[in-house]
């Protein structure tokens, strides 16, 4: 007779084997009067203690669906229609109370990761940045994330890490946490290769994560990258010019491959041209052909709209404009994570 057991379930075993009996009885595959196997030999073709399987048995025949015949003999006993609608409707209450459990966990996951990042708009002295972020499913595998420096300068982080879902959202949490210590003690390219690392002994085959780092220095306007398989960011120039920000040598996602000589490079940011740092979630989104969206269209989209001008505010109004002319241009439905950031310099312009 078999059964699919596991023990990795939080459903006891006695549990899960009165489950699938009493469903195997209801669909007929046991027809009444059908005598089941001894229940030592059921524990012993699937590895489970006696005990458990005797339990199982013993409280089918409490609610009428076997009978004893023998010492250690269990008939399949003749079941009413009431008593199939009954559990009929049990299992439908159960897995309607298993489906809103498994729904409020996704919520408090969902709730747990948005804390973990920073708000959508933080502006210090010299400097604001603007970030928004849509998961593909309840939790996601891309993040962001801003940090102040002892020296007064800021870090920004964006990462895509390999995957959807719960898994994915493990791997954000962890490389969270860490960044902030690391980016804290090394310089910017030191950082990624310090991070890749730790995460080419930590994570498993076929993981990996994509990773930015920018740390800019706002008394100066400079801006230092170290780029980790993330899609080239870009100046945003008031005339609507774009101007990406290429580093040499390897781009390897982070966790790939050990003893990565990632490079960084520098740029001045001027206080009316935001650096754009991006997820490739955005730009593969597909259109309604199925098509992706493709860096050329979100480059016309980023031309196409005013750049942003100078005070509080205008960013944010621009970067929620350039997300949304890409959604009416896309698919609803993301099969991807989306993640933008903008670094802007805000000397001279008051913050």
């Amino acid at each position: 007779m078999l059964l699919h057991l596991t023990e990795q379930s939080p459903e006891p075993l006695r549990t899960q084997i009165a489950r699938q009996l009493r469903g195997r009885i209801l669909t007929g595959d046991l027809g009444e009067g059908s005598t089941l196997p001894e229940a030592h030999r059921v524990a012993r073709e699937h590895r489970v203690n006696p005990r458990d399987v005797r339990q199982a048995l013993e409280e089918l025949v409490a609610e009428g669906f076997l009978r004893h015949s023998g010492d250690d003999a269990y008939v399949v006993a003749v079941v009413s229609p009431r008593q199939r609608r009954d559990l009929a409707w049990r299992r439908l209450r159960d897995d309607l109370r298993e489906q809103e459990l498994s729904l409020r966990e996704l919520e408090v996951a969902r709730d747990i990761q948005r804390s973990l990042l920073p708000p959508g708009m933080v502006v210090g002295d010299g400097y604001s940045v603007v970030s928004r972020s849509f998961p593909a499913r309840f939790v996601a595998g891309d993040f962001f994330d801003v940090l102040e420096h002892a020296d007064g300068s800021v870090g920004v982080v964006v990462a895509d890490v390999a995957g959807k879902g719960f898994g994915a959202s493990l791997v954000m949490a962890s490389v969270k946490a860490m960044a902030p210590f690391i980016a804290a003690e090394c310089g910017v390219a030191e950082t990624l290769r310090e991070l890749n690392g730790r995460l080419c002994r930590e994570l498993g085959r076929g993981q990996f994560v994509a990773l930015a780092y920018a740390r800019f220095t706002p008394a100066t306007g400079v801006v230092e990258l170290a780029n980790a398989g993330i899609p080239d960011p870009l100046v945003v120039r008031e005339s609507g010019a774009l101007s990406p920000v290429e580093v040499p040598g390897p781009r390897l996602p982070l966790g790939l491959r050990a003893d990565v000589p990632y490079a960084s490079t520098t740029r001045e940011l001027e206080s009316d041209a935001p650096m754009l740092l991006f997820s490739d979630g955005i730009a593969e989104a597909r259109r309604a052909s199925g098509e992706p969206l493709g860096y050329d269209v979100l480059a016309a989209v980023l031309t196409r709209l005013p750049a942003p001008g100078q005070g509080p505010g205008t960013t944010e109004a621009w970067l929620d404009g350039v997300l949304g002319e890409i959604q009416r241009e896309t698919s609803p439905v993301l099969e991807d994570d989306w993640t933008a950031v903008a670094v802007e310099c805000r000397r001279g312009g008051g913050a």
